[in-house]
C-alpha cells in the first residue's frame, strides 16, 4: 500500500506544479464533469466566485459553436482513445487557442491538458504575411531592375557601362534566387517529415534535366549503380537541385561539369555524390554543412541553398561530408538510410 500512496503523492505534486491547465474529469452519461483541477486551470478558466469542481467541463469552457466537436472528443475518451487537437476555449480573458490533449484512464475518467498557443499562432500568421509581402515586393522590384539593366547593356557601346549593367543583372538574379530559397525553407520547416522509400534513379534524372534547362552550357552526367532506394520524401529533389545548382552556378570553368552518382554502400546506407570541376566551396560555407554553425550575417555565403540541404538531410537522419580534392572541384557526399534492392 505504501508505494501507491507514494505514487499518488508524487502525482499530486506533478498535477499542481504543471504550468499548463490540467483538469481531471469523470464521464457521466457521456458528459465530462470536473472532479479536480490544478491551480493553473483555475487561474485560466475559473473565477474566485465560480466553483469548478463537479461542474460540467464543456459548459464551463467550450464555446457554443464548438460543442459538437467537444462531444466527438468525449466519445473518443469514452472508447478509451486519446485526443490531441488545436481547440478554441473560453477563458477569463476571452476566447483563446489551446493545444488540447485528452487522456482517458479507468473506464469513465480522463485528464484534459490545455497549452495556450494563441500568441504563437498569431506570431506565425504575422510572420507569414510579412514574408509574403516582402517576397512580392522583392520580385516586382527585381523584375524592373533586371529589365532596366538589360536596356542599358543593349543601348551602350561603352565597355565600362556594359560591365556595370551586367553586374547589376547578376546581382539582381542572385537576390531573386535567395528569395526563392527563403520561400522553400519556409515550406520545408513548416512541415513534419514523413519518410518513405524513394527510388533514386528517376529523381536524379529529373533534377539533371531541370538543371540542363537552366544552364545550357553545363555538362551533367549521372552514374547510378543498380536501382538504390532511400528513406526520404519529395524534398530530396530540392537537396539534389540545390547541390547541382551550386556546382554549376558558381563554376568558372569553360565547360562547367557535374556528376551525380549513387550507390548502396551497405544493406542500410546509400551514398549519393555530387562532384564538380568548379572553384570549390569556400571553407566558411563547408562549415555550414559539416559543423553545427549558427547562421550569422558573415557566414551566410552565397545563399541559403546549403542550409536547406543540411536541414533536409538532417531530418532524414542522414549525414553530409565535403571534400575538395587537390585535383580541383568539390565532392559533396550524402549518406542516407536505404535498403538494397532485392
Amino acid at each position: 500500500m505504501q508505494s501507491s500512496h507514494h505514487h499518488s503523492g508524487c502525482f499530486r505534486h506533478l498535477f499542481e506544479r504543471l504550468e499548463d491547465p490540467v483538469v481531471k474529469f469523470e464521464l457521466v452519461d457521456g458528459e465530462p464533469v470536473i472532479r479536480d483541477a490544478n491551480d493553473a486551470f483555475l487561474d485560466v478558466f475559473g473565477s474566485p466566485s465560480t466553483p469548478v469542481v463537479d461542474e460540467p467541463l464543456n459548459e464551463l469552457i467550450v464555446p457554443a459553436e464548438k460543442r459538437q466537436e467537444a462531444q466527438q472528443f468525449d466519445q473518443r475518451t469514452e472508447a478509451g482513445e486519446s485526443n490531441a487537437a488545436v481547440v478554441e476555449r473560453m477563458t477569463e480573458a476571452g476566447e483563446r487557442k489551446f493545444m488540447y490533449r485528452g487522456v482517458p484512464y479507468d473506464d469513465d475518467h480522463g485528464f484534459a491538458i490545455y497549452s495556450d498557443i494563441t500568441d504563437e499562432l498569431q506570431r506565425e500568421r504575422h510572420l507569414d504575411v510579412l514574408h509574403r509581402v516582402l517576397r512580392h515586393n522583392l520580385r516586382n522590384d527585381l523584375t524592373i531592375i533586371l529589365g532596366m539593366a538589360t536596356e542599358i547593356v543593349d543601348a551602350t557601346d561603352e565597355p565600362a557601362i556594359q560591365e556595370a549593367a551586367t553586374k547589376i543583372k547578376t546581382t539582381a538574379s542572385q537576390l531573386s534566387q535567395l528569395s526563392e530559397e527563403a520561400k522553400t525553407i519556409q515550406q520545408v520547416l513548416g512541415e513534419a517529415v514523413a519518410v518513405r522509400p524513394i527510388d533514386v534513379k528517376p529523381l536524379v534524372e529529373a533534377v539533371r534535366y531541370d538543371c540542363l534547362q537552366r544552364f545550357d552550357d553545363a555538362a551533367i552526367s549521372t552514374e547510378i549503380d543498380g536501382s538504390p532506394t532511400v528513406r526520404a520524401n519529395e524534398k530530396l529533389q530540392i537537396v539534389l537541385r540545390s547541390l547541382l545548382d551550386n556546382a554549376i552556378r558558381h563554376n568558372d570553368s569553360a565547360t562547367p561539369k557535374a556528376t551525380v552518382s549513387a550507390t548502396a554502400i551497405s544493406s542500410s546506407t546509400v551514398e549519393i555524390t555530387v562532384s564538380d570541376n568548379g572553384p570549390g566551396i569556400p571553407p566558411v560555407e563547408q562549415q555550414i554543412i559539416t559543423e553545427d554553425t549558427q547562421i550569422t550575417p558573415l557566414n551566410h555565403g552565397s545563399g541559403l541553398g546549403l542550409w536547406l540541404v543540411k536541414w533536409i538531410v538532417n531530418a532524414y537522419g542522414g549525414r553530409i561530408t565535403i571534400e575538395t580534392p587537390t585535383s580541383g572541384g568539390t565532392v559533396v557526399r550524402l549518406y542516407l538510410n536505404g535498403k538494397k534492392a532485392a
